[in-house]
């Protein structure tokens, strides 16, 4: 009883500081330097970790200014806005640890929060008023079931979230981009938007050329859509440019100036990146990837990937190691390759 009065005494300062983990949470994620997780969503537009920021800094405003009716209906349709977040990565099986304790940062501010004084003896009202209860702001002390504010929360994201966690393309060349021949595969999962990726396909590529000057390890190349439309619109063109010339470096060429491009992010129109790669000297052939898309999907759903930079050493089927993010490719995945494939030998 003692803990319960110190709760609802410090109550407020308790659920500022799970506000400030709250928002300390999205930032690590929003900067995450060696890999990047593809559990994308907005709302209405906006980037779910500007909505998360928002959130926790209007439920600090509130309870520095002590709105306690107003915080807890707040926080109450966040609990409804985490159902349905929740249920979304249930549908699709990809978690997020992130956003997984950031609802879990919500679940404590609602339970530090929780009150119920509009209690009723008729059943249904005693279960409506369950989940608690807060002063409706501007009237003569009514009060609103905090039931009402969840199923709020969810209908309101239900209608206005747009997210995904493994790539979304929108929709065909025979086979995917794959070079050279042997037992030994090396499968590249990157992302052309993706800062980490950026850095380890320049990293990887003096490996990726001497690789493929040897031909005898079949390289495998897989785009991620992690960024929408962005990262979709760049993945089809190298597609049209694997199409046009299947050299290996004609594709080296191609995925360095979409890397720099991506990382400068300068160019989004499909017109202008067109005009780009022929200015560059890449030739285009325009085709139907649709397959080329599912084919990429096997792969991922196969190997479970759900970021990047992921890549993946493969001996037929005796041997898998999966390396994920840029610090365990370039200080594991490269001196392994070194150490199988050394330079000057053929195998």
């Amino acid at each position: 009883m003692q803990f319960y009065r110190l709760l609802v005494q410090h109550r407020l300062l308790i659920t500022i500081n799970l506000a400030l983990i709250g928002i300390g949470i999205v930032a690590f994620y929003a900067i995450c330097d060696t890999s990047c997780s593809f559990l994308k969503g907005d709302i209405f537009g906006i980037d779910l970790k500007y909505v998360g920021y928002g959130y926790m800094a209007a439920v600090i405003i509130l309870a520095l200014l002590k709105q306690d009716d107003l915080l807890r209906m707040l926080v109450a349709s966040g609990i409804g806005v985490e159902v349905f977040l929740v249920s979304f990565q249930v549908s699709i099986n990809v978690f997020c640890p992130f956003c997984l304790a950031f609802g879990i940062m919500v679940i404590l501010m609602y339970l530090v929060n929780y009150e119920r004084s509009g209690m009723t003896n008729k059943w249904y009202q005693k279960l409506i008023y369950f989940f608690g209860d807060a002063k409706i702001p501007f009237t003569d002390n009514q009060r609103l079931p905090l039931l009402a504010m969840m199923i709020i929360g969810y209908i309101f994201v239900s209608f206005s979230f747009s997210g995904s966690a493994t790539p979304a393309y929108a929709a065909d060349n025979k086979t995917i981009p794959s070079y050279g021949n042997g037992p030994w595969e090396l499968i590249i999962f990157t992302d052309y938007f993706c800062p980490p990726c950026q850095f380890v396909e320049k990293d990887l590529e003096p490996e990726l050329e001497r690789l493929l000057a040897r031909g005898d390890v079949k390289i495998t190349f897989v785009d991620y859509p992690g960024h929408g439309k962005d990262s979709t619109l760049y993945a089809k063109y190298f597609l049209y440019a694997v199409a046009a010339n299947k050299g290996y470096q004609n594709i080296m060429k191609t995925r360095n100036i979409l890397f720099s491009l991506a990382k400068q992010k300068k160019i989004n129109q499909e017109n202008a990146l067109d005009d780009f790669l022929k200015s560059q000297g890449i030739a285009l052939t325009i085709i139907d990837p649709t397959l080329l898309y599912k084919e990429w999907m096997t792969l991922i759903k196969r190997y479970e990937i759900n970021q990047t930079p992921t890549c993946l050493l493969r001996f037929s089927s005796t041997y898998t190691r999966k390396y994920i993010g840029s610090e365990s490719i370039s200080k594991e995945l490269i001196p392994e390759l070194q150490k199988r494939f050394p330079p000057g030998k053929s195998k």
